[in-house]
């Protein structure tokens, strides 16, 4: 048998990195761009739910360490990324100051770091060249 076989659980890590990047970069587009971006940023992220919609359907992982790590990293994903929302549409000043921006910039970051850290979590105990043992 390959000795590099790799666990299932390392796609959705993937997944996971790519949506909290997305994330941290979403929200900053949306509220501070002008003209044209926020436009890109929202068809951007309709790509990207899309995508990622159609990569779950497909998916057919079992990987316990993924079931573990599911529910809690996604429920904190849903309420950091109410944060940024609730900022940008009812707190955030009209005129935009440096106090306002660096606190965006701080509710992004805050929403996109559940699914980074599961992601993380989710590639660091599913190495790419790790040998078989009798526990994986």
């Amino acid at each position: 048998m390959d000795r590099q076989v790799r666990r299932s659980a390392r796609g959705p890590g993937r997944a996971y990195l790519l949506v909290g990047l997305a994330t941290m970069v979403y929200w900053p587009v949306m509220f501070l761009g002008g003209g044209v971006w926020p436009l890109i940023g929202g068809l951007g992220w309709i790509a990207l739910t899309v995508a990622l919609c159609v990569y779950w359907a497909r998916l057919r992982v079992h990987d316990r360490l993924l079931k573990r790590v599911r529910k809690p990293v996604e429920a904190a994903y849903v309420v950091t990324m109410a944060l940024p929302f609730v900022y940008g549409v009812w707190l955030m000043p009209p005129t935009l100051t440096v106090g306002s921006t660096v606190v965006l910039l701080a509710l992004a970051v805050l929403a996109g770091l559940p699914l980074v850290y599961g992601g993380l979590l989710l590639m660091r105990d599913s190495p790419a060249g790790a040998p078989l043992t009798r526990d994986r």
